[in-house]
């Protein structure tokens, strides 16, 4: 069994949705264990600091907007070059820590730069302007938010589902309800994060504002992981990729950095990879592009009906790419067919696990859009150091109900409400997972009827007093996602074939 913690201060890195969620259940969170969750914040909290750090100027993760950035469409050529633009460590490389930085440099005194280095942060939302939810209102909020009543109304065009601005608003009124900005440092970047001697962890974190940095470090007992893994895109290593891109002979996008429909319209389009994204941007694409091609390398296992939509009439589906060939302008395939002349070719293949700031501790295996993140109990608790945890690994189309699930047994376990089996029991339980479903993603993964799992294994090291988030919609859960899917499906073909305009599916009231 793990000793009991004396945790008083928590480091949150992320401002997104998992670490709102962590942020909350500690501010619910009494020092005898009990929670508060859904009445009155703790009258005796059991944390006496806690610090989200967000890199965007405003908190929200990937639901929150961000005009003043915008990432590259694609890697820039330097980074092709090396021919390991697979790697996220070649893509999202670390900035240099000046020299001289110590503790004596605190949030309130910190070493200036005069300057403010460009760093491939990879900070901006991949949310774009007509983007709507593919999961069930019910479904897409923390179980002490409201259900609102107008998202139910089947007649709107897209029901049971809400626009991104529509699911942001959720996060923005839980943050200005709850007075959570106060907790909340925005454009700041967690570059470093390690102990010291004295079992402290220990913040090294950048301001960015105009062109100065401002670099400081901060101890604390405790660190919550909440960055999420929507932010460094996956570009899968293909034999002439980067010639390619520099013959500049069509324009290369990844899925996080599209925008605007419209550069589509007229133009011969390949998108690469079968995920919901593919799906998503597939609709938008059809009916502007002179011709749609989509390049996949397997089925597609989540949502069940994308495998015969990105199939249907009018799109030429080919197998994974083996080469690109530059001299003459084309796309070689695993069939050996090629295609030349594409106008737009647009990556939507997923995205990195990435820690760089803790890379002793968190490590992906094998990097790509199908990794796991090893040394981790539950998905939730580090095995090494138990003062570390997670929120927003695990992958499920409840993903708010699997972050809550963390952020409170977190919250239990750092009040000594119950402690973790020895860590031979932690290491049993890895290995166990992993054999059930593979040393890859799927570790990671929990399908709606999987969840109650999710839950019942956490749920011990819950707060005393604390709510199951899923007890109260679990009775709505097999028919919400069945009509989820055939709504999906229809507003794909409806989009796609033009019975329904994007127009009709951003202006829902």
């Amino acid at each position: 069994m793990t000793k009991k913690f004396n945790i008083k201060s928590i480091a949150v890195i992320g401002g997104g949705p998992g670490g709102l969620a962590a942020l909350y259940e500690f501010l619910y969170t009494n020092k005898d264990g009990s929670s508060t969750v859904g009445k009155e914040k703790a009258a005796n909290p059991a944390f006496e600091k806690i610090v989200v750090f967000e890199q965007k100027n405003n908190a929200g993760g990937i639901w929150a907007s961000d005009v003043e950035h915008s990432d590259p469409l694609f890697p820039p050529q330097e980074f092709l070059d090396s021919e390991r633009y697979n790697d996220p460590d070649v893509i999202h490389p670390e900035i240099e820590q000046p020299s001289g930085l110590t503790l004596e440099n605190s949030y309130d005194s910190p070493l200036v730069l005069n300057e403010n280095r460009q760093a491939f942060e990879w900070s901006s939302s991949g949310v774009y302007a007509d983007l709507f939810t593919n999961i069930p209102t019910r479904f897409t909020r923390f179980s002490y938010l409201p259900d609102e009543e107008k998202y139910h109304d089947d007649s709107r065009v897209i029901y049971p589902f809400l626009t991104h601005q529509e699911l942001s608003q959720r996060l923005y009124d839980l943050i200005e309800r709850e007075n959570l900005s106060r907790y909340i440092r925005t454009n700041t970047r967690v570059e470093k994060v390690q102990k010291n001697e004295e079992g402290q962890w220990v913040i090294t974190a950048k301001i960015k504002e105009q062109s100065k940095e401002y670099w400081y470090q901060e101890e604390f007992d405790a660190v919550v992981v909440a960055n999420g893994h929507y932010t460094v895109p996956n570009i899968p290593r293909i034999e002439g990729l980067a010639e390619y891109h520099r013959a500049n002979h069509s324009l290369l996008i990844h899925a996080k950095s599209y925008s605007d429909r419209n550069i589509f319209k007229d133009k011969k389009v390949l998108v690469v990879g079968n995920s919901i994204s593919s799906a998503n941007l597939l609709q938008y694409i059809f009916p502007l592009a002179r011709e749609t091609y989509l390049s996949k390398r397997s089925h597609h296992i989540v949502f069940p009906w994308i495998e015969t939509a990105t199939q249907s009439e009018g799109i030429k589906v080919k197998p994974a790419i083996k080469r690109f060939i530059p001299e003459t302008k084309e796309v070689e395939f695993t069939d050996s067919t090629t295609v030349k002349d594409f106008d737009v070719i647009l990556f939507t293949t997923g995205y990195h696990y990435h820690y760089p700031f803790l890379k002793d501790i968190l490590g992906v295996v094998e990097p790509s859009n199908l990794s796991r993140v090893s040394g981790l109990y539950l998905n939730t608790f580090s095995i090494k150091d138990p003062t570390l945890a997670v929120t927003g690994v695990a992958i499920s189309h409840l993903n708010f109900h699997t972050i809550e699930t963390s952020a409170a047994a977190i919250a239990g376990l750092w009040s000594n409400v119950k402690a973790l089996p020895p860590k031979e029991e932690l290491h049993t339980w890895e290995e166990d997972h992993k054999k059930e479903t593979g040393d890859n993603l799927l570790f990671h993964f929990y399908p709606p009827e999987k969840v109650r799992v999710f839950i019942n294994e956490l749920s011990p090291y819950f707060p005393q007093g604390r709510s199951d988030p899923l007890s109260k919609d679990e009775q709505y859960l097999v028919k919400d996602m069945d009509l989820a899917n055939a709504r999906l499906e229809k507003l794909f073909y409806d989009l796609k074939d033009g019975r329904v305009s994007v127009t009709d599916t951003v202006n829902v009231k």
